[in-house]
């Protein structure tokens, strides 16, 4: 495998500084990534909405929130806004690899605090139930060695405190039908590995934490397939995101143009459960589990 985790992200970090490139598509237009991150953003606020009336109910005024992978910080600002708008006192927390990536975050929100630190080597106990709310948005699939992504899910998983929630957006699978499931993997050179639900619950469970919510995050038309409900569903959602990649999404005016078509479209297919892209998951730690 030539993929290596901590070359890839300082590099493209410095490469494209601040830019949501860095964080999305880096080969692909400016207008696609907005687009995409759109639709993502709509679900996670879904999510967060649904997480701030718990907390209400519990009683709580104070949160803290860690963002794990955090990059340039556009989880961090939009989740930290969003609580924050409903009068919450919020301590928030950007974890990353990247200096680059965190000198952008606190120029841009210098309320958020910055920690750079290996999910390939962090001590999984570091921040023990330590934050109300750990949210972690396309960073551990890009932990392709096995035990290095399981360190990583594990330090998600302490660092969630009792009767707090984790929030994972990752390409997830849930479905059937899978190219990922026959890669070669000592040949294998992508810069991150979808991995099934059953084994990311398997890890969240013996940590007290249990699902309330699965949801897609956004459809392969906006972030491209990785699971369908068969070979067809597959490589019908598969070829037409390559089409718009070859003919669409290299040209910041096209995307721009075919917007109100796209953004409608991915929405009905999210609804419909015909994503088969990536999943916001929601869990919350309950005592029992964890003495």
């Amino acid at each position: 495998m030539k993929y290596d985790n901590t070359e890839y992200w300082t590099g493209i970090h410095k490469k494209h500084k601040g830019h949501l490139q860095a964080v999305g598509h880096p080969t692909l237009c400016k207008r696609l990534n907005e687009l995409k991150y759109q639709s993502e953003g709509n679900t996670m606020l879904d999510s967060v909405r649904g997480i701030c009336r718990e907390f209400r109910l519990m009683g709580k005024k104070k949160l803290s929130i860690l963002d794990v992978g955090a990059g340039t910080g556009y989880w961090s600002k939009m989740v930290y806004d969003a609580f924050d708008k409903e009068r919450f006192q919020v301590r928030a927390t950007a974890l990353d690899l990247s200096l680059d990536a965190l000198d952008i975050v606190r120029r841009h929100s210098q309320h958020i605090d910055t920690v750079q630190e290996d999910l390939k080597t962090i001590n999984p106990d570091l921040f023990a139930r330590g934050f109300d709310l750990v949210i972690s948005c396309y960073c551990l699939h890009h932990l392709v060695n096995l035990e290095d992504f399981l360190n990583a899910l594990r330090f998600v998983a302490k660092s969630v405190s009792i009767d707090g929630f984790l929030i994972i957006m990752d390409p997830i699978l849930t479905l059937p039908f899978s190219k990922f499931d026959v890669i070669d993997f000592p040949s294998y050179q992508g810069n991150g590995i979808p991995r099934h639900l059953y084994l990311i619950e398997d890890v969240l469970a013996k940590e007290g934490l249990c699902k309330r919510a699965i949801r897609p995050a956004v459809s392969f038309l906006l972030n491209g397939n990785i699971e369908g409900y068969d070979w067809f569903s597959y490589t019908a959602a598969s070829t037409l995101w390559k089409a718009l990649c070859m003919f669409i999404y290299k040209s910041d005016p096209l995307a721009r143009l075919l917007s109100g078509v796209l953004l409608p479209l991915d929405k009905t297919l999210k609804d419909f459960y015909m994503a088969f892209s990536s999943s916001v998951c929601v869990y919350r730690k309950s005592m029992s589990k964890t003495l």
